[in-house]
């Protein structure tokens, strides 16, 4: 999401899972962190886990959590979003058009040969290696190399996913049906649409070109303070909302609005 991470783990032990995240996120932060020239926390709070053992509590937070994003408004059903990687358990390319060889540009075919050989030693592809592979691509090849990137690196037990439900048209349907927000999660939620937010990021796009999530992170405090302005006054957006897009401490006592 855009600004948390969901997982779904199976676990025999909480101190396994501690470990996990500790890792997980240590690394996650290191190279981040890396990536854009910054130091310090990443993540502003511990991880909070709520464990399920029931067959209908486990469902019911599958369905939680591939529908995040439609909860946060930004699509109308969980397939549709790429980050929940549903979409991948039945195609390869499911964001993109297909890749042919034969059409494809030196630079992506290098591309693919160099995400497949890093895939099948185990190893992982940093901040450095995607910016160089991405440099120069255009708009349909980097989509292309996105899906395969992804494709290649699932960790995901598809095979114990579907399990739950018999098959993945049973388990999109359910999740259609039923986005399992009654499902008491521990963790910090806002209960508001993320979708004002996502479309602030593309009409900053238009604005300035180069801008992403990183650069705005760390954006100093007096240009953050003009952008604050310049997205109240363009684009009516409530202090909430900004501060959560320019990663700004919230006010004083501030909380987030209700639905």
């Amino acid at each position: 999401m855009y600004d948390h991470i969901h997982f779904l783990i199976r676990t025999e032990t909480m101190e396994g899972l501690s470990a996990f995240v500790d890792r997980f996120t240590a690394w996650f932060v290191h190279e981040y962190n890396n990536s854009i020239g910054r130091h310090g926390k990443l993540f502003h709070k511990n991880f909070g886990s709520a464990p399920k053992v029931k067959k209908k509590a486990v469902i019911t937070a599958i369905n939680y959590v591939g529908n995040n994003p439609v909860e946060k408004g930004l699509h109308r059903k969980a397939g549709e979003y790429r980050w929940n990687f549903l979409a991948y358990i039945m195609s390869r390319n499911p964001f993109s058009e297909k890749y042919t060889a034969s059409k494809a540009t030196k630079k992506l075919r290098n591309a693919r040969k160099e995400v497949e050989t890093m895939a099948k030693l185990n190893l992982p592809l940093k901040y450095v290696h995607l910016k160089r592979m991405m440099e120069g691509l255009s708009a349909t090849e980097t989509e292309q190399l996105i899906d395969y990137i992804i494709s290649m690196y699932l960790p995901f037990d598809y095979e114990e996913l579907l399990s739950y439900y018999g098959s993945y048209e049973t388990m999109m349907t359910a999740m259609d049906s039923n986005t399992g927000s009654e499902y008491a999660i521990r963790e910090s939620h806002d209960g508001y649409s993320h979708k004002a937010i996502s479309e602030a990021l593309s009409e900053l796009g238009k604005h300035m070109p180069r801008i992403s999530i990183r650069k705005i992170i760390m954006l100093p405090d007096e240009k953050k303070e003009k952008l604050y302005q310049w997205l109240k006054r363009e684009l009516g957006l409530n202090d909430w909302q900004i501060r959560k897009l320019l990663h700004m401490k919230m006010s004083p006592g501030q909380s987030a609005p209700f639905k």
